[in-house]
This record gives structure tokens, sequence and C-alpha cells, in this order.
């Protein structure tokens, strides 16, 4: 199996640059009607890990969903945009971050992962039965929009990990908890993509500025100045994983990717296209400095406070 990874350069988080940018990066995968059709229901699915401003790049810009709702609106699809912060109140989270004034302005729609739908693949490693948003099975296509930044517990945060926050609610406290050999962990978080990726057709990682260091929300902003999309979720965080100067031998979910009988992921098959490598210089990214056993009690009690705020969810 081949991947094609699109690359594309962008200096600022100014709309019509990122607009331009955006597009030029979709049509290098053949555009946008190859994934989608006209009229369809299309979900947006960001990151926002928490309530955070834009400018803290913790979660992903809002200017780059405006573009993208944009050129779906072109195809007079019904956007829906939606995640499940960990931390925050959904709404209140969007709102912090910029993502609810961008869909009022290009009229999407919220999408509040208030429902699940339960999923089971039998023929899964870690996890056979996933607890989903009731959006999933609503809409025709959800198109991944990850940020660009290191993890303290992953290592890096990109288009697979993204894709955890589409299932809601406490079970996914429960699953960083009860998986977080990392071994477990990446296989989980890969038996959910071999789930979704028939519908998630196509991930764009915000790289225009990332988070280095404590990420995926401790760390501090940092420029790159690119934007990165593919059909395939691994392959897109290989890339850019690469592109920012960290071992890509230290993603899990990468190296258990390459093992599996359902992914038998390889590298030298990967095809870049767009903007060339050779006129793209990033400064390394920093590394976490700390690792899973050393986040714990901060994620516990936050895990507490999710927890309350769901305790009617518990019984599924």
């Amino acid at each position: 199996m081949s991947y094609v990874v699109s690359l594309e350069k962008c200096s600022s988080y100014d709309q019509n640059k990122i607009g331009i940018s955006l597009k030029k990066l979709v049509n290098n995968l053949g555009g946008i009607q190859k994934f989608i059709k006209k009229g369809q229901k299309v979900l947006l699915k960001p990151n926002v890990v928490k309530g955070m401003a834009p400018e803290e790049c913790g979660t992903t810009h809002p200017a780059v969903v405006g573009a993208m709702i944009k050129i779906l609106k072109e195809q007079n699809c019904d956007v829906y945009v939606g995640d499940a912060p960990f931390v925050d109140d959904t709404l209140a989270a969007m709102k912090i971050c910029g993502i609810y004034d961008v869909c009022e302005k290009h009229d999407a729609k919220m999408a509040v992962f208030d429902r699940k739908e339960t999923v089971t693949n039998n023929n899964l490693i870690v996890v056979k039965k996933f607890p989903l948003t009731g959006y999933f099975n609503e809409v025709d296509a959800v198109i991944n929009i990850p940020k660009l930044k290191t993890h303290a517990q992953l290592y890096f945060t990109g288009a697979v990990k993204n894709l955890y926050s589409i299932m809601p609610g406490p079970r996914r406290g429960f699953y960083h908890l009860k998986y977080s050999n990392m071994e477990y962990f990446a296989n989980m978080l890969l038996d959910l993509y071999s789930i979704l990726r028939k519908k998630v057709v196509l991930s764009i990682m915000d790289g225009i500025y990332g988070m280095e260091g404590n990420g995926p929300c401790g760390g501090s902003p940092k420029f790159a100045g690119m934007l990165g999309a593919s059909t395939d979720a691994v392959a897109l965080d290989f890339v850019m994983c690469n592109m920012i100067g960290l071992n890509t031998s230290n993603l899990p979910t990468i190296y258990y990717a390459k093992k599996r009988k359902d992914y038998l992921f390889d590298e030298s098959k990967i095809r870049l296209i767009g903007e060339k490598i050779r006129n793209i210089r990033i400064p390394h990214f920093k590394e976490a400095e700390f690792q899973t056993l050393n986040m714990m009690p901060k994620f516990v009690n936050n895990f507490k406070e999710y927890v309350t705020r769901h305790k009617n969810e518990l019984a599924y």
C-alpha cells in the first residue's frame, strides 16, 4: 500500500493566506470533490483538548477550521464541527478557542458529543468495542483537523491521537488509565482508527504554529509554517513528526502500525506532493520533559472532575 502526503507552506493565520494554502493542499490530493460529494453531511473534528486561546497553540486554530468550512460550503455541504474536551464543557471550550464564532460566521453547526453509539469489531487487538459520538453514524464523512504538538504521554499528538475524542464520556478517561502502558495505549488508538478510517476521508494538520515541550496543553508555541494533509492518518503523523525533528521511532502508534497485520505501515511507500521538502525549514521542536508516570497525578485529578460532570453517563 502506498501513501500520499500533501504539504504546503503558510506563514500566518491570516484568513486569506490560509484559504489559499488550504485549497492548494487539498487540490494536491485531487480536490475536495474527490473525498466529499455535493450536499453531503460532514463532521469536522478539530483538536479542542480544553478551552485555550488560539495564540496558546494548544488547539486547532479557528482560521483553519473556518477555511475548511468555506471549502465544504462551496460543495453545498451540511457542516458540523465537534469535539469532546476532556477538561472543559464543549461549548465553553469552543468559545474560548474561537471555533464557536467561526461556526456562527460560516453557518456551520456545533456538534456536542453527548450521544453515544457503540461500534464493535471483534478482530481488533486491545479494545473491540468503542462508544462513539452519535454524529459518527449520522454524517457521510469526517475530516480530521489535528494540531501539530508534542505530547508528554504519547511523544507526539497528531492525526491518530486526535480521533480519540470522537469517543465521548468517561470511558475515554478509563482507557487512559487502564491502557497507560504504551503498547496497549498505542494499539488501542490504532484499534479505534481501524473502525473510523473508512469514514475519516481526510486528515489536515494545522502546523502553522504548533506546540513544543510539555504538550498537549503545557508546552510553548512554536512556528512551523506548514499545513499537511493525507487520507492516511498514520502516514501524516510520520511525515509531520519527522518534519519537526522528532524521532519517529519513539512514536508508539508508528511503531505498532508497522507490526500490525491490519496496517503493515511502511514509510518507504510515502509519496510527498506539494511544497518541496527543501523549501521547508523548521527548527527542531523540543520534546516533552516528562513521561506518563509523572503526568498521572494531574491527570487523575482532572479525571475525577470529568467523571463528576458526567456521572449520569457511567452506566453504558
